[in-house]
C-alpha cells in the first residue's frame, strides 16, 4: 500500500513538473524579445516636385505615401517582422485659410494613397499585433510648411532631429512624431505589443524613442 502511494506521488510530481515546463515554455514563447535594426534610406527618392513662389502641391498630386516608408524600409528597421500586410488610405488635403488648394479644384482635396499602412506580426505576437504607419500632412513650398507647422504640429518640438527640420513627439504616451523636412509635413506612428531587446515588457516609449525615429530617418532621407 506504502509502495503504491509513493509511486503515485510520485507519478503526481512529475506530471506537475511537466506541466509547469510546458507552462514556462508557453511563457517563454510570448515573451520572445524583438531586435530593432537600422534605417538603410535611399537619398532624394520621394517622388517631390520643386515648389517655389509660395507655391502648395495639390493634394491629388501627392507622392505614394507607400512610397515614403517601403516593404524593405520595415524590414530593414524591424528585420524580425512576418506576415507584413501593406495597406494604402486615403487622406483629405488641410484646409486652413492660407494654406488651402484652389477651392475650385474639388479633385485635390483628397489624396487617394496619402497615407500608407503595414501591420506585422513580430516574436511573441500569434497574429499581426503591430501597426505601423505614415501620413503625408501637406505638400508645399518650405516656408508655407515652416507656417503650417507652427500652428497645427502639437507636442514638444524637437530641432534637427533624424534628418528633419522639425520634429514634434505628438504626446509622451503616444508612439507618432510629426515632422517636417523641405517642402514636406508628416507624421509616422504606430503600437505593437511585442517586447524589444533588453526590456522587461512592451514599453511604449521604446516605440516612441527607438523605432519611431528610425522611421522619420527614413522618410528625410528620400527629401531633397
Amino acid at each position: 500500500m506504502t509502495k503504491n502511494r509513493i509511486a503515485l506521488l510520485a507519478l503526481a510530481a512529475a506530471l506537475l513538473i511537466a506541466t509547469t515546463v510546458a507552462a514556462t515554455l508557453l511563457i517563454t514563447g510570448a515573451d520572445e524579445e524583438t531586435s530593432i535594426g537600422k534605417a538603410a534610406p535611399r537619398n532624394g527618392d520621394a517622388g517631390l516636385p520643386p515648389l517655389k513662389d509660395g507655391r502648395i502641391l495639390a493634394a491629388n498630386e501627392w507622392p505614394d505615401a507607400c512610397t515614403l516608408v517601403d516593404l524593405e524600409d520595415v524590414k530593414a528597421i524591424l528585420p524580425d517582422a512576418k506576415d507584413i500586410q501593406q495597406q494604402q488610405r486615403r487622406v483629405y488635403a488641410p484646409s486652413i485659410e492660407d494654406f488651402a488648394a484652389d477651392p475650385a479644384q474639388k479633385e485635390s482635396d483628397s489624396a487617394d494613397s496619402g497615407q500608407c499602412d503595414y501591420d506585422m506580426r513580430l516574436p511573441g505576437e500569434k497574429y499581426r499585433a503591430t501597426h505601423f504607419w505614415i501620413r503625408i500632412d501637406a505638400v508645399a513650398h518650405p516656408k508655407l510648411i515652416a507656417g503650417y507647422y507652427k500652428k497645427v504640429a502639437p507636442g514638444a518640438n524637437i530641432k534637427k532631429t533624424n534628418g528633419a527640420d522639425l520634429c514634434a513627439i505628438n504626446s509622451l504616451s503616444e508612439g507618432s512624431w510629426t515632422c517636417r523636412k523641405g517642402s514636406l509635413m508628416f507624421t509616422v506612428g504606430g503600437q505593437t505589443t511585442t517586447t524589444f531587446d533588453g526590456q522587461s515588457d512592451a514599453a511604449p516609449f521604446v516605440w516612441r524613442d527607438q523605432v519611431a525615429p528610425q522611421f522619420v530617418r527614413t522618410v528625410t532621407a528620400k527629401v531633397r
